[in-house]
């Protein structure tokens, strides 16, 4: 069961084409206020305790075009879930700012086909990097990359934030994406959470 202190209130979505590859992130537009989010630099006794899940299809439907060539498409139904291995997540500490940040990563992340991590120079100025808690799995280690999907964030500053999961595709992992959810972490306690992208059946528990 998630914790009632997370709730899912943007989108989660299953990148399969990009829309438009022209369009260009960048950082917003509104002033960034460092005193609102100076307490997500703190170290804290909060814990993330979480899934990441992608999805695979397992049998795909083949049809004879016009033209004499073949095409296949995938058969929805048999849309399995598998364990993320590589992956990206971004805390953004709830501001005015961060909440503009959200939004806009959701609008960009339909169109953009080379959709890449939130800490880089298209999404953010440099000096706000550093009130962003990130790390990237595999390559940050099995203390926080626990298992193939899961991870464990531990000594965070209690508070509300925006917690981004990207997918970052691979010739292993296949699944690209982003879901951004909201999470509220509590000192001395571990919160659960759990990203789900394309998977019709889930399973994946933190």
């Amino acid at each position: 069961m998630q914790n009632n202190n997370f709730t899912n209130i943007l989108f989660t979505i299953f990148v399969t084409a990009s829309l438009c590859g022209c369009v260009v992130p960048e950082p917003p537009k509104i002033p960034f206020n460092s005193s609102e989010v100076s307490w997500a630099q703190k170290t804290g006794s909060s814990t993330i305790k979480g899934c990441v899940s992608g999805a695979e299809f397992t049998a795909f439907d083949t049809y004879h075009l016009a033209d004499g060539t073949y095409s296949s498409s995938p058969v929805m139904s048999s849309s399995v879930e598998i364990p993320q291995k590589n992956f990206t997540i971004d805390l953004l500490p709830e501001s005015d700012y961060m909440h503009v940040l959200a939004k806009k990563m959701h609008i960009y992340s339909l169109r953009l086909n080379d959709y890449t991590i939130l800490n880089d120079h298209r999404w953010v100025d440099p000096s706000v990097l550093p009130f962003i808690p990130h790390f990237s799995c595999p390559s940050a280690g099995p203390n926080i990359c626990t298992s193939p999907g899961h991870f464990i964030f531990s000594n965070l500053p209690a508070g509300n934030w925006y917690i981004v999961a990207s997918y970052n595709p691979t010739k292993e992992d296949k699944t690209a994406g982003v879901t951004v959810h909201k999470i509220t972490t509590i000192d001395g306690k571990m919160v659960p959470f759990i990203s789900w992208v394309g998977a019709r059946n889930k399973i994946c528990k933190p």
